[in-house]
């Protein structure tokens, strides 16, 4: 369900909810932050009296919050209109261009994926490795094996790509932390191993990874730079280790913290370049309270909303110990990948490691939740906040289902 389809469908829904709970005071689309809405105890993504009216799904007891994922969602292979195989959505998933276009679609924060170079510069990438052709014998090198200008000369100054290896650069021309030059990437074209839009499988080769509205691989600084206070940051700490590794070594944890940490500390305590970005979100309705005064430099830096998130435990406790600001929540496929680490292998162990740990909440697959809807109850007992990913987030039903039970955020694919 793309975020204009849901905006259209709130009415009906919010009539729904209005027939169904007569004598409960019902809830409406009011401004505030993303997670405002979601009955937190307190607003994970500190305080605010932003004007920001949230796209919500109407639910029996709470506004559930919508994030991007990776911006405007994971790039899918699709058949488009002329029956050839393209890439869904068009903005390359992961980039400035993509998350300002989530923005501007009406989403309330985006996630995305932050690795570390070998230099030490925390970018913006989700997965392990960078392919580059030919698909029948590529090249894998990973990130924490490339410095930041191998990386943008791996790709591309712009990383985009057009059929025989040439590029463009950048359209949007946002300033993503790479470099300007041109020439063609001397890895060839770059290739992904892809999922398909329709049937969710994994395909069985690599492909081009053409994207029609493409960015630069952008470093974390410079979408802090980029995009305005009042969207939200689930910032993934993408980790590498296998899963035949029950404990991170401590090492590869400070390596990637070490250099993570400093940027969004500096850069959450500055004012964005981008406050003067057109908000998707000031509401117009009648009920909405008035605008605050104009932002100071000083005020816009509060607005920025942070958490972060990892599938790795050891992660997880360590962004606790070595910083109080940004809350921190357990990523957990509970059971659905299969792991060493007792803790990412069910529902069980992610509740209890997370209530351990003292982290804020739990992210797990919409799937999983959707068949164990119990679990959102037992994430509440153990003051627990629940949010979900996955492609069955593009589904207005599962949305409703996760709202009515209490879920407080879910991170979508389908944007727009």
């Amino acid at each position: 369900m793309h975020l204009p389809q849901l905006q259209q469908h709130t009415p009906s829904l919010w009539s729904i909810a209005s027939r169904k709970l007569a004598c409960n005071r019902p809830l409406t689309a009011r401004s505030g932050s993303l997670v405002a809405h979601c009955a937190f105890a307190s607003s994970a993504f500190g305080n605010s009296s932003s004007p920001v009216k949230p796209i919500v799904v109407m639910g029996r007891y709470t506004n559930m919050m919508l994030g991007g994922h990776r911006g405007m969602g994971e790039n899918l292979t699709t058949v488009k209109t002329d029956g050839k195989l393209g890439v869904y959505p068009a903005f390359r998933e992961n980039t400035i261009q993509s998350f300002q276009q989530a923005a501007k679609c009406g989403v309330g924060f985006v996630e995305f994926d932050v690795q570390v170079t070998r230099d030490n510069v925390p970018v913006i990438w989700h997965d392990d490795d960078v392919v580059t052709g030919p698909a029948d014998h590529p090249s894998k090198p990973q990130i924490k094996d490339l410095t930041l200008a191998e990386l943008q000369t791996l790709c591309g100054s712009s990383g985009r790509y057009q059929p025989g290896g040439s590029h463009e650069g950048r359209g949007s021309g946002s300033d993503s932390g790479g470099s300007s030059s041109g020439g063609d990437p001397p890895g060839g074209e770059l290739m992904r191993l892809f999922r398909d839009r329709v049937t969710r499988q994994w395909g069985s080769g690599y492909l081009p990874w053409r994207c029609d509205q493409d960015d630069a691989i952008p470093t974390l600084e410079a979408v802090f730079a980029s995009m305005p206070p009042e969207i939200g940051f689930d910032i993934e700490i993408k980790m590498t280790t296998g899963d035949d590794v029950v404990h991170t070594p401590s090492q590869e944890v400070d390596r990637m913290l070490g250099a993570i940490l400093p940027v969004v500390h500096r850069c959450s305590s500055l004012p964005s370049s981008s406050s003067s970005f057109p908000s998707a979100f000031t509401s117009s309705s009648p009920a909405a309270p008035l605008p605050p005064p104009p932002l100071t430099p000083q005020s816009a830096a509060r607005r920025r909303r942070i958490i972060f998130s990892s599938f790795d435990p050891d992660v997880c406790v360590e962004l606790r110990r070595r910083q109080e600001e940004h809350p921190v929540y357990y990523l957990s496929g509970c059971g659905l990948y299969a792991h060493a680490d007792a803790r990412r292998t069910s529902i069980p162990a992610a509740l209890s490691f997370a209530a351990e740990t003292g982290m804020r909440g739990i992210v797990v697959p919409a799937s999983v939740l959707l068949r164990n809807m119990d679990m959102v109850v037992s994430a509440s007992r153990s003051q627990l906040e629940l949010m979900t990913y996955g492609l069955e987030n593009n589904d207005l039903d599962s949305l409703r289902a996760q709202a009515d039970a209490g879920v407080v955020a879910a991170i979508v694919d389908e944007v727009a």
